[in-house]
């Protein structure tokens, strides 16, 4: 997939134009008095794709029941080590396994909840050190070690941690206080620290991060701030009137989505290359992910909406695939992609979890190819303050 940016549009420090709209990254903006406009809030197929459903490439493979789970609705996802990990409102870490069994597929749990404290707003796994961050409502994170098993508290923020990245061995956290700190390792400890002064989010309070060409990209309530990480400093701004959900990077550009339904596409320079208004149903957005179709073997990205309705997107046509419904009037909150076999998870506000995998036309799942994502569990072993404490350890 190659986008090749236009170069119309306003980048950093240019106040934030809008750039023309048009079909897909390629195409011409619409013009002219005899162009049709998709009304906002009305079904369109044309705008949203059809409803996916049974018999479709769209399979559901488990639907979490009410008896488990989290008791009221789940903020963030994240995978590591073969387990998932979802945080709730309702204080809670849990850590799940999955995979087949006799009965299907299915996610059990992989040890007691974990009391948090504060509602669970955002997550991170760090793969190589074996970190588990996990930021919480009241503007504390807590970081659990797989190895050496030990925990740590880092406190600064002063209201929720909306989002966690780790580039370079350094901890970035994103609140919704308006601010960005940075946590390093400390060698003599083997704990993290905060460097420097918080960052000022000149783009309001945080609520998603990405890195891209080591510039932190900051997704707040009133636009797009892009960071120099090498001096610490703006480089500048993309404002907006509407709030930015969610951040993905894809091949050199970054996917915004916004909170009234809008989603755009900039180009490392910070100039709008596409613009997709709201329209049909599609006039919210909630979460996003970037994932493979298995069969079509072609890049898609998913919106997940209001009321549990999710719609995914080819690229880079940007046309839309089709639709379909979690958990009905569950805004969703979460989708994660297991990135094997187009299978990916999705949670809501009703505390709902669902795995979902795409495949071929009649509800024919790709099995995929190589080892499974979902190592094999490890039994319930009672853990309390740590998921990664061996069995009875308080």
């Amino acid at each position: 997939m190659s986008w090749e940016g236009k170069g119309y549009g306003a980048g950093w420090n240019r106040g934030g134009a809008s750039a023309p709209v048009g079909r897909n990254p390629f195409a011409s903006a619409p013009s002219g008095p005899g162009q049709q406009q998709c009304q906002v809030g009305v079904p369109d197929e044309a705008a949203t794709g059809p409803m996916l459903g049974k018999g479709s490439e769209l399979q559901r493979l488990y639907n979490m029941p009410p008896t488990m789970g989290h008791d009221g609705g789940v903020n963030c996802m994240t995978m590591g080590d073969g387990k998932v990990y979802t945080g709730g409102r309702d204080e809670k870490l849990f850590v799940w396994n999955a995979g087949q069994t006799p009965n299907g597929f299915q996610l059990t749990q992989d040890c007691p909840p974990i009391a948090m404290g504060s509602s669970v707003t955002s997550l991170c796994w760090e793969d190589s050190s074996k970190w588990l961050f996990c930021g919480l409502w009241n503007g504390e994170i807590r970081g659990f070690c797989k190895s050496p098993i030990k925990e740590e508290r880092l406190q600064g923020h002063r209201r929720s941690v909306a989002s966690l990245l780790v580039h370079s061995s350094v901890l970035i956290s994103g609140s919704n206080d308006g601010t960005v700190r940075l946590w390093t390792c400390n060698p003599q400890t083997g704990g993290f620290q905060c460097h420097g002064n918080p960052l000022t989010n000149p783009s309001g309070p945080v609520n998603c991060m990405k890195m891209m060409n080591d510039s932190l990209w900051v997704g707040g309530h009133n636009g797009i701030t892009n960071f120099d990480l090498s001096t610490l400093q703006p480089k500048g701004t993309l404002p907006s009137q509407h709030q930015v959900t969610g951040l993905v990077e894809c091949q050199g550009f970054m996917l915004a989505t916004y909170r009234n339904g809008e989603i755009k596409i900039f180009d490392a320079s910070g100039s709008e290359i596409f613009s997709r208004p709201p329209a049909g149903e599609h006039t919210s957005n909630t979460a996003v992910e970037m994932m493979m179709h298995p069969v079509a073997n072609k890049p898609m990205v998913l919106c997940g909406q209001q009321f549990g309705y999710i719609t995914a997107y080819d690229l880079p046509e940007f046309r839309p695939r089709g639709s379909f419904v979690c958990k009905d009037r569950s805004d969703t909150k979460a989708i994660l992609d297991v990135k094997s076999g187009g299978m990916f998870l999705t949670a809501g506000f009703h505390g709902d979890i669902m795995v979902f995998q795409w495949g071929a036309p009649g509800g024919q799942g790709c099995q995929g190819t190589g080892v499974s994502p979902f190592a094999p569990g490890a039994g319930g072993g009672m853990v309390a303050s740590s998921p990664f404490a061996p069995s009875g350890m308080a």
